[in-house]
């Protein structure tokens, strides 16, 4: 399996509420999340910390935690990034507005609101230092798969097939070193600008022997690199949900989960409610493990169960594990 860098990879609600993930990066405020759904498991703090959101559609159960999100980020000079589907902007910004603000100064909170449309991107901007004036918007070609990249990881969106316009996602994190949670535990610095700055001279392939004042000491980027980082060849992770498993877009999602660490797969239909799973276009639990089995992933995890198992969802792990052995869910 390859290394991993994320530190928190948490499935907040798990596989029986709303479909939420969290992917969180030791020393860098760039978490990003899955899904805007209901998100009061994770502290403001934790919200605080997200740099993107990347939402699959506009359904209740997948877009009601952006309060909570937007209120956590509200105070901090950034810019929040939202991508989703087709009036994504529009939605996003209806939220927004309807509540009132006293717009402090220290209030600076950007927003970025991108929606994938087709071969388009459209982008929304509005913030605290314009009191959310209606958004600046731009638009340019898209051509896919990915919809945002950083120093460290991309993020790649393909369209589904739902009852309402929606996406799915998969991160793609890019090889090289990474903090090590476990090592920065264990070590005498404290977090702080100096990981980032670390990790900007290691992917430029600075000497070894370049110095960083730290703390009150001074180390080289061989020791930081040995003490707190670890190499890793990246790893992919899969986030499909709410969509039909259609023939013609199979393709599509074999390529977005292909070698993927985990997949986190829509199995909201046990095989015996085909039908139902055709009306209302989500996957059964075998069509996620035989997605899991062409795209030879790691491991699979499937994830918004319909509240017509509850209490119990073992059959169908069962089912999904008799396709693809490698699968689990977390009740």
């Amino acid at each position: 399996m390859p290394a991993q860098a994320f530190s928190t990879v948490r499935l907040v609600n798990g596989s029986t509420g709303d479909p939420v993930l969290y992917l969180d990066y030791p020393g860098r405020d760039d978490a990003i999340l899955f899904d805007g759904g209901e998100n009061d498991k994770l502290t403001k703090d934790q919200l605080a910390d997200v740099q993107c959101v990347f939402i699959t559609h506009h359904h209740v159960d997948h877009f009601v935690g952006l309060d909570r999100i937007v209120r956590a980020n509200l105070d901090r000079d950034k810019t929040l990034h939202l991508f989703g589907p087709v009036h994504t902007i529009a939605r996003v910004y209806a939220r927004v507005k309807s509540y009132e603000y006293p717009f402090f100064p220290f209030m600076k909170l950007e927003i970025e609101a991108h929606e994938l449309d087709g071969a388009t991107e459209r982008v929304g901007r509005f913030g605290c230092k314009t009191k959310f004036a209606p958004p600046v918007l731009s638009e340019k070609p898209w051509a896919g798969p990915v919809c945002y990249a950083n120093d460290h990881f991309a993020v790649e969106a393909v369209a589904v097939v739902h009852t309402v316009p929606c996406l799915a996602f998969a991160l793609v994190e890019r090889g090289g070193h990474h903090p090590d949670p476990a090592k920065l535990a264990r070590g005498v610095l404290r977090g702080g600008p100096w990981i980032p700055e670390a990790l900007r001279l290691l992917h430029a392939g600075a000497a070894p022997d370049t110095a960083l004042d730290i703390q009150g000491g001074r180390f080289t980027l061989a020791a930081l690199a040995a003490q707190y980082f670890t190499a890793s060849t990246g790893a992919r992770v899969a986030y499909v949900t709410d969509t039909l498993f259609a023939d013609e877009l199979k393709p599509r999602l074999v390529e977005l989960a292909r070698g993927a660490t985990r997949l986190y797969c829509d199995s909201f239909y046990a095989k015996v409610q085909a039908k139902d799973a055709a009306k209302h276009k989500h996957m059964l639990t075998v069509q996620a493990a035989e997605l899991a089995k062409a795209a030879k992933v790691e491991e699979l995890i499937l994830i918004h169960f319909s509240t017509r198992y509850a209490g119990r969802y073992e059959p169908l792990v069962a089912e999904a594990a008799a396709v693809f052995p490698r699968t689990r869910a977390e009740i």
